[in-house]
């Protein structure tokens, strides 16, 4: 054999040329890899929030719901993996179902949301906020920013990291309620004390998870402003309560309401469209995302606010998060109010018997100034 032979063979020796049979295998095994993530995903973002809470079933619908947007995009970009790989008509299928299940999943958020209205009366500037339980932020630091903010009413949950500030707090705010006792939950801070508030614990844990606030408006109206930190909607056997306690403030306010708060599920998932579609309730048609705050705006919008019965919202800003050590983005927002866009009360509005028996609930239609706690009795006979 010449040299120039040896020379030309040797590296084809050396390096063999990948032959057909194992480019296409190793394809198939790729599109076999992606399959079942885009399937699920795509399946997850048209169907989701529909799922029934069956054991299995139920938990992974709660806990993608939320992430319908996410997981589009997700699906979107596994789909054409699968196109690329040889999976054309899979894949562009896939696609397809994420794609139209989006769209479906906006059309139904913006049926059951309202958009701002910069142009109504202004009634009062709130805070909400989840400090986080292990915020670790100097609690000083944590008081300055909150006092800074141009919030009337500042409304916390998971204020443990302000226990100890009570005192300072009060040298600011007019009312400080909350965190007490043991337990640090719910924290309501207003700067005028005509304002009246109040602490409401939660059936499903016994804690002051929930509070309300009373503002008189210039008409004889009283606005409601209930303040909610509800458990995780997996959390079966204890959540319920949690999602009715919410029916009943709505269910009992006679006029404008909003309620705030982490509810740990985004406009459009199963909890937050049983609860608004029950009582009339409008979420908000742009939502902030909340969580996780180190996400900005790409996290997932689980603190809400919901409005009624001529409650509007005049603006709504992201307010703190990581930067103040949370996991949370806060919502600094104004409430406007517009008589004109009163509703009456759904029907449908109200807690099951069987719920109100287990809640201690009243029996009867309920008066802020007199039940609005979950331990007001039935004065009727």
């Amino acid at each position: 054999m010449s040299v120039g032979v040896f020379l030309c063979c040797r590296p084809c020796e050396e390096y063999p040329v990948m032959t057909l049979p194992q480019t296409f295998h190793r394809r198939t095994w790729w599109r076999g890899a992606l399959s079942f993530p885009a399937s699920l995903g795509a399946i997850s973002v048209a169907s989701a929030e529909y799922w029934p809470d069956w054991p299995l079933l139920g938990p992974i619908a709660r806990m993608t719901e939320s992430a319908a947007p996410q997981l589009a995009v997700l699906t979107v970009l596994l789909g054409m993996g699968i196109v690329a790989l040889g999976g054309r008509r899979f894949g562009a299928a896939l696609t397809l179902v994420a794609v139209l299940g989006l769209a479906g999943v906006i059309w139904r958020h913006v049926e059951r949301s309202a958009p701002l209205e910069p142009e109504a009366s202004p009634v009062v500037h709130v805070l909400w906020y989840n400090m986080l339980h292990t915020n670790p932020v100097p609690p000083g630091d944590l008081v300055a920013a909150l006092d800074a903010s141009a919030a009337d009413v500042i409304l916390l949950t998971e204020a443990t990291p302000l226990k100890t500030m009570r005192a300072q707090i009060a040298e600011r705010f007019a009312t400080v309620l909350g965190c007490a006792g043991r337990r640090c939950d719910v924290m309501i801070l207003v700067r005028d004390p005509a304002i009246q508030a109040e602490l409401v614990p939660m059936p499903s844990t016994g804690t002051d998870r929930m509070g309300v606030v009373q503002i008189a408006l210039p008409d004889g109206q009283t606005l409601r402003l209930v303040a909610a930190h509800l458990l995780k909607p997996w959390y079966y056997g204890l959540s319920a309560s949690d999602q009715w306690m919410v029916t009943h403030q709505a269910a009992s306010a006679e006029g404008p309401v909003v309620i705030v708060g982490d509810f740990n599920a985004a406009p459009w998932s199963k909890r937050l469209r049983e609860t608004a579609d029950l009582c009339g309730l409008k979420t908000e048609r742009v939502p902030v995302p909340t969580w996780p705050a180190a996400a900005g705006r790409w996290g997932i919008p689980i603190d809400l606010i919901l409005t009624r019965g001529g409650a509007v919202l005049r603006q709504v800003t992201p307010w703190g998060g990581d930067e103040l050590g949370s996991n949370h983005r806060g919502l600094s927002f104004e409430i406007g109010y517009d008589p004109t866009r009163a509703e009456a009360l759904p029907a449908d509005c109200h807690v099951p018997q069987e719920m109100r028996d287990r809640m201690g609930l009243p029996h009867a239609p309920l008066d802020m100034s007199s039940c609005a706690r979950v331990s007001c009795k039935d004065s009727s006979p």
